[in-house]
Protein backbone atom coordinates (compact mmCIF):
# COMPACT_ATOMS: atom_id res chain seq x y z
CA UNK A 1 0.00 0.00 0.00
CA UNK A 2 1.74 3.22 -0.87
CA UNK A 3 2.10 5.80 2.05
CA UNK A 4 -0.02 9.20 1.92
CA UNK A 5 -0.39 12.14 3.31
CA UNK A 6 -3.41 11.33 4.90
CA UNK A 7 -1.49 9.50 7.57
CA UNK A 8 -0.85 10.83 11.30
CA UNK A 9 2.91 10.02 11.03
CA UNK A 10 5.90 12.10 11.03
CA UNK A 11 7.24 13.15 7.55
CA UNK A 12 11.00 13.31 7.17
CA UNK A 13 11.58 14.11 3.70
CA UNK A 14 15.38 14.00 2.14
CA UNK A 15 15.76 17.27 0.00
CA UNK A 16 17.12 15.97 -3.34
CA UNK A 17 17.90 12.44 -1.98
CA UNK A 18 20.38 11.86 0.37
CA UNK A 19 23.07 13.98 -0.24
CA UNK A 20 25.06 12.97 2.63
CA UNK A 21 26.50 10.52 0.90
CA UNK A 22 26.21 11.39 -3.05
CA UNK A 23 25.10 14.38 -5.60
CA UNK A 24 21.83 16.01 -5.01
CA UNK A 25 19.22 14.42 -7.40
CA UNK A 26 21.04 11.50 -8.55
CA UNK A 27 19.53 7.87 -8.72
CA UNK A 28 22.70 6.99 -5.93
CA UNK A 29 21.17 10.00 -3.80
CA UNK A 30 17.56 8.73 -3.62
CA UNK A 31 18.88 5.58 -3.05
CA UNK A 32 20.81 6.67 0.16
CA UNK A 33 17.85 7.96 1.56
CA UNK A 34 15.46 4.89 1.06
CA UNK A 35 18.27 2.64 2.48
CA UNK A 36 18.22 4.25 5.61
CA UNK A 37 14.22 4.14 6.09
CA UNK A 38 13.68 7.34 4.24
CA UNK A 39 9.74 7.03 2.67
CA UNK A 40 9.47 10.62 1.59
CA UNK A 41 11.64 12.35 -1.05
CA UNK A 42 11.71 15.70 -2.86
CA UNK A 43 13.20 16.45 -6.24
CA UNK A 44 13.13 19.02 -8.74
CA UNK A 45 12.26 18.96 -12.56
CA UNK A 46 12.98 20.72 -15.73
CA UNK A 47 11.66 19.45 -19.67
CA UNK A 48 14.42 18.13 -21.67
CA UNK A 49 14.19 18.92 -25.29
CA UNK A 50 12.40 15.22 -25.32
CA UNK A 51 9.65 16.98 -23.40
CA UNK A 52 11.12 13.99 -21.07
CA UNK A 53 11.40 15.00 -17.02
CA UNK A 54 14.70 15.22 -15.84
CA UNK A 55 15.30 15.01 -11.90
CA UNK A 56 17.46 17.98 -11.44
CA UNK A 57 17.60 21.88 -9.80
CA UNK A 58 18.79 24.25 -11.88
CA UNK A 59 17.38 25.23 -15.46
CA UNK A 60 21.10 25.02 -16.91
CA UNK A 61 23.64 22.74 -16.15
CA UNK A 62 26.92 24.45 -15.47
CA UNK A 63 26.65 24.18 -11.51
CA UNK A 64 27.27 20.26 -11.24
CA UNK A 65 28.60 18.98 -14.68
CA UNK A 66 31.21 19.98 -17.11
CA UNK A 67 28.66 21.18 -19.16
CA UNK A 68 27.46 24.33 -20.10
CA UNK A 69 23.37 25.22 -21.15
CA UNK A 70 20.12 24.69 -20.59
CA UNK A 71 18.60 21.28 -20.28
CA UNK A 72 15.95 22.21 -22.41
CA UNK A 73 18.08 22.28 -25.52
CA UNK A 74 19.61 18.24 -24.86
CA UNK A 75 18.04 15.47 -25.80
CA UNK A 76 17.14 12.73 -23.65
CA UNK A 77 19.97 10.77 -25.73
CA UNK A 78 22.43 13.57 -25.04
CA UNK A 79 21.77 14.22 -21.05
CA UNK A 80 22.29 10.16 -20.64
CA UNK A 81 25.80 10.54 -21.49
CA UNK A 82 26.38 13.90 -18.95
CA UNK A 83 27.52 13.00 -15.50
CA UNK A 84 27.14 14.78 -12.44
CA UNK A 85 30.58 15.12 -11.00
CA UNK A 86 32.02 13.25 -13.19
CA UNK A 87 30.41 9.62 -12.18
CA UNK A 88 26.84 10.33 -11.94
CA UNK A 89 24.09 10.23 -14.12
CA UNK A 90 20.89 12.60 -14.22
CA UNK A 91 17.86 10.40 -13.64
CA UNK A 92 14.64 10.65 -15.51
CA UNK A 93 11.58 11.27 -12.92
CA UNK A 94 9.99 8.61 -14.97
CA UNK A 95 12.65 5.92 -13.55
CA UNK A 96 12.49 7.82 -10.58
CA UNK A 97 8.87 6.87 -10.13
CA UNK A 98 9.49 3.14 -11.01
CA UNK A 99 12.61 2.65 -8.90
CA UNK A 100 10.90 3.70 -5.83
CA UNK A 101 7.46 2.73 -6.59
CA UNK A 102 6.72 2.48 -2.95
CA UNK A 103 7.81 6.12 -1.97
CA UNK A 104 6.41 9.36 -1.68
CA UNK A 105 7.56 12.10 -3.74
CA UNK A 106 7.55 16.27 -3.63
CA UNK A 107 8.50 17.62 -6.86
CA UNK A 108 9.08 20.83 -7.51
CA UNK A 109 7.79 22.63 -11.16
CA UNK A 110 11.22 24.54 -11.62
CA UNK A 111 9.35 25.80 -14.65
CA UNK A 112 6.23 26.48 -16.66
CA UNK A 113 7.32 24.12 -19.21
CA UNK A 114 7.66 21.47 -16.36
CA UNK A 115 4.15 21.42 -15.65
CA UNK A 116 1.93 19.98 -18.85
CA UNK A 117 4.72 16.97 -18.93
CA UNK A 118 4.61 16.04 -15.02
CA UNK A 119 1.18 16.01 -15.46
CA UNK A 120 1.07 13.96 -18.39
CA UNK A 121 3.49 11.44 -16.87
CA UNK A 122 1.58 11.07 -13.19
CA UNK A 123 -1.57 10.18 -14.66
CA UNK A 124 0.68 7.76 -17.02
CA UNK A 125 2.10 6.12 -13.94
CA UNK A 126 -0.99 6.34 -12.26
CA UNK A 127 0.55 8.31 -9.47
CA UNK A 128 -1.78 10.65 -8.23
CA UNK A 129 -1.49 9.11 -4.72
CA UNK A 130 2.11 9.63 -4.32
CA UNK A 131 2.78 12.47 -5.85
CA UNK A 132 2.87 16.19 -4.14
CA UNK A 133 2.68 19.28 -6.67
CA UNK A 134 5.33 21.48 -5.22
CA UNK A 135 5.90 25.17 -7.15
CA UNK A 136 6.65 28.63 -5.61
CA UNK A 137 4.35 30.01 -8.68
CA UNK A 138 0.57 30.49 -8.08
CA UNK A 139 -0.27 29.85 -11.58
CA UNK A 140 1.69 26.39 -11.97
CA UNK A 141 -0.52 24.99 -8.89
CA UNK A 142 -3.73 26.21 -9.92
CA UNK A 143 -3.66 24.77 -13.16
CA UNK A 144 -2.18 21.60 -11.56
CA UNK A 145 -5.81 21.52 -9.77
CA UNK A 146 -7.83 22.77 -12.58
CA UNK A 147 -6.69 19.48 -14.47
CA UNK A 148 -7.29 17.09 -11.41
CA UNK A 149 -10.36 18.34 -10.75
CA UNK A 150 -8.41 19.46 -7.06
CA UNK A 151 -8.46 15.58 -6.14
CA UNK A 152 -4.42 16.29 -6.39
CA UNK A 153 -1.94 16.82 -3.36
CA UNK A 154 -0.47 20.54 -3.87
CA UNK A 155 1.44 22.40 -2.07
CA UNK A 156 0.48 25.75 -0.95
CA UNK A 157 1.38 29.61 -3.35
CA UNK A 158 2.37 32.40 -2.07
CA UNK A 159 -0.58 33.88 -2.54
CA UNK A 160 -2.19 31.46 -0.09
CA UNK A 161 0.52 31.60 2.14
CA UNK A 162 -0.03 34.98 2.39
CA UNK A 163 -3.60 34.31 3.34
CA UNK A 164 -3.30 32.13 5.79
CA UNK A 165 -0.48 34.05 7.39
CA UNK A 166 -2.51 36.79 7.98
CA UNK A 167 -5.50 35.32 8.83
CA UNK A 168 -3.97 33.42 11.60
CA UNK A 169 -2.86 36.72 13.11
CA UNK A 170 -6.34 38.00 13.04
CA UNK A 171 -8.16 34.67 13.63
CA UNK A 172 -10.23 34.79 10.59
CA UNK A 173 -11.82 31.58 8.99
CA UNK A 174 -10.23 30.80 5.69
CA UNK A 175 -10.64 28.25 2.64
CA UNK A 176 -8.07 27.01 1.12
CA UNK A 177 -7.71 24.07 -1.42
CA UNK A 178 -4.23 22.71 -0.88
CA UNK A 179 -3.22 19.58 1.22
CA UNK A 180 -0.12 20.38 2.25
CA UNK A 181 2.08 23.79 3.15
CA UNK A 182 5.64 23.27 3.00
CA UNK A 183 6.99 26.72 4.47
CA UNK A 184 10.79 27.88 5.02
CA UNK A 185 11.16 29.46 8.66
CA UNK A 186 11.33 32.86 6.95
CA UNK A 187 9.84 34.90 3.78
CA UNK A 188 10.51 38.60 3.24
CA UNK A 189 12.12 38.84 6.51
CA UNK A 190 7.99 37.55 7.69
CA UNK A 191 8.07 34.60 10.18
CA UNK A 192 5.89 32.00 8.73
CA UNK A 193 6.77 28.91 11.10
CA UNK A 194 5.59 30.66 14.36
CA UNK A 195 3.27 28.54 16.69
CA UNK A 196 0.33 30.60 16.09
CA UNK A 197 0.43 29.74 11.99
CA UNK A 198 1.58 26.60 12.52
CA UNK A 199 -1.72 25.94 14.67
CA UNK A 200 -3.93 27.63 12.26
CA UNK A 201 -2.43 25.84 9.17
CA UNK A 202 -3.21 22.65 11.13
CA UNK A 203 -6.51 23.65 11.87
CA UNK A 204 -7.87 23.58 8.49
CA UNK A 205 -6.26 19.81 8.02
CA UNK A 206 -2.96 21.46 6.16
CA UNK A 207 0.16 19.17 7.21
CA UNK A 208 2.55 21.93 7.40
CA UNK A 209 6.23 20.73 6.28
CA UNK A 210 9.52 22.68 7.32
CA UNK A 211 12.23 23.49 4.58
CA UNK A 212 15.00 22.91 4.09
CA UNK A 213 15.92 23.00 7.69
CA UNK A 214 19.60 21.02 8.49
CA UNK A 215 20.58 22.74 12.23
CA UNK A 216 19.52 20.72 15.17
CA UNK A 217 18.05 23.32 17.31
CA UNK A 218 15.87 24.55 14.71
CA UNK A 219 14.49 21.05 13.59
CA UNK A 220 14.12 20.19 17.30
CA UNK A 221 12.39 23.68 17.74
CA UNK A 222 9.93 23.05 15.09
CA UNK A 223 9.24 18.81 15.87
CA UNK A 224 8.47 20.84 19.65
CA UNK A 225 6.15 23.50 17.39
CA UNK A 226 4.20 21.15 15.96
CA UNK A 227 5.08 20.61 12.35
CA UNK A 228 4.07 17.72 10.64
CA UNK A 229 6.92 16.76 8.39
CA UNK A 230 10.42 18.56 7.95
CA UNK A 231 12.45 18.48 4.13
CA UNK A 232 16.45 18.46 5.07
CA UNK A 233 19.77 17.52 3.56
CA UNK A 234 20.84 16.27 6.69
CA UNK A 235 19.23 12.86 6.58
CA UNK A 236 21.14 11.08 9.29
CA UNK A 237 20.86 14.03 12.09
CA UNK A 238 16.88 14.05 10.88
CA UNK A 239 16.67 10.49 11.42
CA UNK A 240 18.68 10.63 14.64
CA UNK A 241 16.33 13.11 16.28
CA UNK A 242 12.76 11.38 15.19
CA UNK A 243 14.57 8.40 16.59
CA UNK A 244 14.78 9.93 19.84
CA UNK A 245 11.59 11.63 20.00
CA UNK A 246 9.61 8.32 18.61
CA UNK A 247 8.80 9.70 15.84
CA UNK A 248 10.98 7.74 13.36
CA UNK A 249 8.58 5.50 11.29
CA UNK A 250 10.22 2.49 10.06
Amino acid sequence: MHISFNKSHFMAFAHRGGTEFAPENTYEAFSAAVEIGYKYLETDVHPNADEKLMAFHDPTLDRVTNYIGKIRDFTSQELKKIRVNDKFQIPFLEDLLDSFSQNYFSIDMKSDESVRPLIKLVKKMNAIDRVCFASFNQQRLDYVREEFNNKCITSMGPKEIVKTKLCSIFNIKHNVLPSVSSLPIKRYKIRLLDKVHIDFLKSLNIKVIAWTINDTNEINRLIDLGVDGIMTDKISILKEILIKKNLWQQ
